[in-house]
């Protein structure tokens, strides 16, 4: 009787132990088939690659499904006119480095370019867009860090719309609008920052002269260094808040006139 009660527990433990080195191994078989998408390459939009001569942002990038098409934004730095070339691009999927697609690239100015990659693979997984100045070798496409383009993490769009150049203008204006506001709130913080403790040394000096009278005379010119130090201080601090409050007047003004350039450009 013992015994059948033994075959009957050791039976269930071996169904128990099945079932859960079933369930590892389905784990296990999920793990290898599905990709891990955390860390599938994909540049963010602010993503900046420097060439010699200028730097180049990512703005906006999508993946519109009908067409089979990948948009690219970049926003570049302009050089010295003087000096200033085109950039052009190329773009391969995945490891076949040798295997470059078909490219577009449309120059909307002399800092922006929209880049469409057609006739992409069916089932494309990762672009790599390399970036350089048009007349370079192809040394200089393997020198710079590219841009990728996951399809996981692309924004999909159904339907592809051609845009106008006073769209890309107008795109590019709001980007700077917005750059523009970035740094006024962050000077804005800093002044804030300054003036706080411009308030606090303050106190300090005052906490200082007001034990002055009863130190010994090598004590008392310790602390009247101090004072002059601190109030050195501040005056360094309010210059750079002067500098600081005028350069975001200069980003109001610029603000403004964007913003009427833009109006004139969706009223064209």
């Amino acid at each position: 009787m013992i015994s059948n009660k033994l075959k009957k527990k050791r039976t269930k433990y071996q169904l128990f132990a099945g079932i859960i080195v079933s369930v590892f191994a389905v784990f296990f078989a999920l793990s290898i088939l599905s990709p891990d998408y955390s860390t599938v390459k994909h540049s963010k939009i602010g993503t900046k690659i420097n060439l010699s001569a200028r730097t180049v942002t990512l703005i906006d990038e999508a993946f519109y499904e009908d067409k089979n098409v990948v948009e690219l934004n970049l926003y570049t730095t302009i050089p010295d006119a003087s000096t200033a070339k085109n950039i052009t691009v190329k773009v391969t999927e995945g490891t076949k480095d040798n295997e470059n697609l078909t490219v577009t690239t449309k120059k909307i100015n002399e800092s922006l370019y929209v880049v469409f990659v057609e006739n992409l693979p069916k089932k494309w997984k990762i672009l790599k867009v390399k970036v350089s100045e048009k007349g370079g070798g192809a040394e200089e496409f393997d020198m710079v860090d590219p841009f990728y383009v996951a399809n996981e993490k692309i924004k999909h769009k159904a339907h592809f719309k051609a845009k106008s150049v006073t769209y890309y203008e107008a795109k590019e204006i709001d980007l700077f609008i917005q750059d523009a506001e970035k740094t006024m709130s962050k000077n804005n913080k800093e002044v804030k920052k300054l003036a706080d403790s411009n308030s606090k040394i303050v106190e300090v000096n005052r906490d200082i002269q007001s034990n002055l009278s009863y130190q010994t005379e090598e004590k008392k010119q310790e602390m009247k260094s101090e004072i002059q130090s601190n109030e050195q201080k501040i005056v360094s601090q309010k210059e750079t808040m002067k500098n600081l409050e005028k350069a975001n007047q200069e980003l109001e003004k610029a603000i403004e006139k964007a913003k009427k350039q833009k109006e004139l450009l969706e009223w064209l």
